[in-house]
């Protein structure tokens, strides 16, 4: 019997982050054994076609200008799919074209800034509340935490106990671009406290500030730099450190699935609702706006992770692939 078909739509580059594309990804991988998982995308670098190739059976390279890609993916659709959108950029107009087509629709949103005729809504931002979405009245919606999108590692992770017993060594990833460099911003902060022994710091292929990050190294004995890592490498890099600071993303997300405590905070505006949200949560401190951070909030934010930790994480459970994996097969 043939497999139902899923097209994922999504975007990533230096500019934008591969957050989009990873946790498409993500869903992707979870529901790739009952359907075949398609993908379309307009930056198509070698490490994104790796990524993808894991959990995708055939990739739609669609053009890269502004307006071209919107009706070249509409060729693509025959009707029969489930069509995943992934982005700010997908208005009610476009998402209309594709219900018009016959597809079911499927929309994985952060902002809920618009009205959504899909049929199913994902939104992973803890905190959500049905009457803050605009949408037809049959779509289903999926928010929190329990529908959180990640790769299995991280899921089988989230399932497992927390083995910290002390804060000293340190985890630092602003995604595979980090155009602002707050990579480097934090790790000057992270080299101040004495009682931190270990920074490992996470970059990719997009990071642009590699020579000023090969300077810090050079100049202190506590940096370890990792580059490209997949999901399993990420796992046994946090494994290695005991707090995270992170962004108001899903990379948050992967640092409580692993059970470490998180510095966290926001450096565009989708990830305020995120920081707003997160920060209820125990084990996770806010520094706010990265990009406007002083030292001294950074401190205090830090010590009062290390002071207040409780070395238990559990608001992820890893069971959030069983619950859409039920959900995509009643569309």
């Amino acid at each position: 019997m043939n497999k139902r078909r899923i097209i994922f739509r999504a975007d990533g580059n230096s500019e934008i982050g591969l957050g989009h594309i990873i946790r498409s990804l993500a869903l992707a991988d979870m529901l790739k054994k009952n359907f075949e998982c398609e993908f379309a995308t307009r930056f198509l670098t070698d490490f994104v076609k790796v990524e993808i190739n894991k959990s995708c059976t055939k990739i739609y390279h669609l053009p890269e200008s502004e307006q071209e890609h919107y009706d070249y993916f509409l060729e693509k659709i025959k009707g029969d799919e489930i069509v995943v959108l992934d982005n700010y950029f997908f208005s009610t107009n476009y998402q209309n074209k594709i219900k018009e087509k016959g597809c079911k629709l499927v929309c994985i949103d952060d902002m809920h800034d618009k009205h959504y005729v899909a049929d199913l809504v994902i939104n992973h931002s803890p905190g959500l509340s049905k009457k803050e979405f605009l949408c037809k009245s049959s779509t289903k919606l999926c928010l929190g935490l329990d529908y959180v999108l990640l790769r299995s590692p991280f899921l089988e992770q989230a399932k497992k106990k927390s083995q910290i017993k002390e804060i000293n060594t340190a985890f630092v990833c602003f995604g595979g671009s980090d155009s602002l460099n707050l990579t480097c911003k934090v790790v000057k902060f992270l080299i101040r406290f004495i009682w931190v022994e270990e920074i490992n710091v996470l970059i990719g292929d997009a990071y642009n500030y590699k020579n000023e990050l090969d300077e810090l190294i050079r100049d202190s004995q506590i940096i370890n730099l990792y580059q490209n890592l997949d999901s399993f490498g990420v796992i046994q890099l946090m494994q290695k450190s005991n707090f995270a600071v992170v962004p108001a993303s899903t990379l948050l997300f992967e640092t409580l699935a692993a059970k470490l405590p998180a510095i966290t905070g926001y450096y565009v505006d989708n990830q305020k609702q995120f920081e707003k949200d997160i920060s209820e949560i125990n084990n996770v401190e806010s520094v706010g706006d990265f990009v406007k951070m002083k030292y001294i909030t950074f401190a205090n934010r830090v010590n009062s992770l290390k002071k207040n930790y409780t070395f238990e994480i559990d608001c992820i459970d890893g069971r959030s692939g069983e619950r859409l994996l039920n959900i995509f097969e009643s569309l």
